[in-house]
């Protein structure tokens, strides 16, 4: 056993964690890993999440099949997020022991995915133009 490991009794008040209302937050970002086997999704945020950090592991519903999810894809994200406070006890030996200042663990269930137009997209071709193709040679 490392000394790295949890305790027993961390590991259980983490793992028994009361999670608290469920909350809807939206943010645009990108996939950075999907994890087929898990049915979950590492997204990187422009905005900070409400916990503060920017990237989250977001648990996939079964309507979205891992598959047909693409990784770096500037998306509009949808989620639920749930909070579960951590006992005081828990939360002081995590500061002690591994220098983690953290009070409470997220959970991030994806709600809806959106790919956002690709700023390039703003550049249409010159043929959709219509002006600059040579449709004045017949006149």
């Amino acid at each position: 056993m490392s000394g790295d490991s949890l305790p027993k009794w961390v590991a259980e008040e983490i793992r028994n964690a009361k999670f608290g209302e469920e909350e809807e937050w939206s943010g645009s970002g990108y996939i950075l890993d999907i994890n087929k086997d898990e049915r979950k999704i590492d997204v990187q945020f422009y905005e900070k999440l409400p916990e503060g950090r920017y990237i989250a592991t977001l648990d996939l519903p079964e309507k979205y099949q891992p598959e047909s999810l693409e990784p770096a894809i500037v998306c509009m994200f949808k989620f639920k997020t749930r909070k579960a406070p951590l006992n005081e006890k828990v939360v002081a030996y995590l500061k002690e022991k591994f220098g983690l200042d953290m009070d409470a663990i997220y959970r991030f269930e994806l709600k809806d995915v959106e790919k956002l137009e690709d700023v390039a997209a703003d550049r249409a071709p010159t043929s959709a133009a219509g002006d600059d193709d040579g449709d004045d040679e017949g006149q």
